[in-house]
């Protein structure tokens, strides 16, 4: 059902004429293999995520679609990795990957309807940020990008010397740099949504319309 409405939105974008399509990011790792879709999970995890990983112990938050079939998938995603210079140097590294999900489904919700800064937001966020402590997790790996809402709790609560979470600043930066070296034009793009539920949230989210309005 999910895969039937994300092809048709995909063909209803390619028949306007967009060259890449920006999904979630386990639809992105789902269909990673496809030309039109848009890297930017991808080169999140591989850029950001597994080179300034400690000790090889990750973790990634999400629905239960996300925990259901993330790790099998971010497996699959890092199956060619390859260990810097630092990391082969540590001797109790991590390879491959050891992985650690947890199912935050009340984030997503809240989000939606409370403000980041909400103390009840925040204090659910720290709370299930200590089961990755628990479990000496080393990166946190958000599959929703709408948890980079609640990032200057993350970091506030993780210690970045023992955990790392890498923000939304990265994103933006990944994004430019992909649209920079695949755009037929260096100085303008355009984007297109297809929405698959309500697309209130268009119209309220200021960072996203931020991001839309640098188009063209």
């Amino acid at each position: 059902m999910v895969r039937d409405r994300i092809a048709e939105g995909m063909k209803l974008l390619e028949n306007k004429g967009v060259d890449f399509v920006l999904v979630p990011p386990i639809v992105e790792l789902m269909m990673q293999d496809e030309k039109q879709i848009f890297p930017l999970f991808t080169k999140y995890v591989k850029d950001c995520c597994l080179p300034y990983s400690l000790v090889g112990k990750l973790g990634f938050m999400g629905d239960w679609l996300d925990l259901q079939l993330g790790q099998k998938q971010l497996e699959k995603l890092t199956s060619d990795y390859v260990l810097t210079d630092n990391q082969r140097g540590i001797r109790k590294f991590n390879f491959p990957f050891v992985w650690r999900g947890k199912e935050v489904r009340n984030w997503k919700y809240l989000l939606d309807t409370l403000s980041w800064s909400a103390p009840l937001v925040n204090t659910l966020v720290k709370n299930d940020v200590r089961y990755f402590k628990d479990a000496g997790v080393d990166t946190l790996i958000p599959m929703n990008y709408g948890y980079f809402h609640v990032e200057k709790t993350l970091m506030k609560t993780v210690n970045f010397k023992k955990m790392r979470f890498h923000g939304s600043k990265k994103l933006e930066e990944i994004f430019v740099s992909i649209v920079d070296d695949k755009s037929r034009s260096k100085d303008i793009y355009g984007v297109d949504v297809y929405c698959t539920g309500h697309g209130e949230f268009l119209t309220k989210d200021k960072r996203l319309m931020w991001l839309l309005g640098k188009g063209n």
